[in-house]
């Protein structure tokens, strides 16, 4: 008997430490519960951090499209002035010059002074030698000049000095003086040969 009381004991203290266990578990898994909306927040709020703001976003791009913006109008700026260039300096008409049994072309640049050297054509000038790079002749007349300084001449270089003095380099060398651009031979290669150390008989004539 006293057994049996013994055991029916055990069963109720086992029950009754059942019951008190139940609530602690439940504790703690609530506190895990609890607990883990803090860690989602605490991610949610790091990605928020490390993710730039849209004004930060889109700030970069316009930095980076100003960039290109600014890019493109450096070279149009570029493409204009060489433009420019070319239409204050392209040829109007093409004169061939002779000298010799040699034959060359001169391209006249777009200018007043160019133009009313061309309606004097043709014509066949005895020109005289200076300083070992030039060939020049004084017309009667002037023309319309436009004198600027050049800096360096070049070999086949065509100009104007004054109003009436034709001057026909064959080497290239810097200078001070100002000269009006006429022209330029085409490929002057040849050109020093042909005209030689003294004066020169040469022909201008339209092609």
């Amino acid at each position: 008997m006293r057994k049996a009381i013994t055991v029916v004991c055990a069963f109720l203290l086992f029950l009754s430490a059942c019951n008190t266990s139940s609530p602690v578990g439940s504790g703690v898994a609530d506190l895990g519960a609890n607990e883990a909306p803090a860690a989602d927040e605490t991610r949610s709020t790091a990605a928020e951090s490390a993710k730039p703001s849209g004004t930060e976003a889109a700030g970069g791009r316009r930095e980076s499209d100003g960039g290109e913006n600014l890019s493109a109008m450096e070279t149009t700026e570029l493409k204009e002035s060489r433009n420019r260039e070319e239409t204050e300096i392209r040829n109007t008409d093409r004169v061939n010059v002779q000298i010799g049994n040699e034959s060359f072309t001169l391209i006249l640049y777009d200018n007043d002074a160019a133009a009313a050297f061309a309606d004097l054509l043709p014509l066949t000038l005895d020109m005289s030698e200076l300083n070992g790079n030039e060939k020049y002749f004084y017309l009667d007349s002037g023309l319309p000049a436009m004198a600027e300084p050049v800096g360096d001449t070049q070999n086949g270089d065509f100009m104007l000095y004054g109003a009436n003095c034709l001057v026909l380099f064959y080497d290239s060398f810097s200078t001070g003086y100002s000269y009006t651009r006429l022209g330029r031979v085409e490929n002057p290669e040849g050109l020093s040969a042909a005209l030689g150390s003294g004066g020169a008989v040469i022909s201008f004539q339209k092609q």
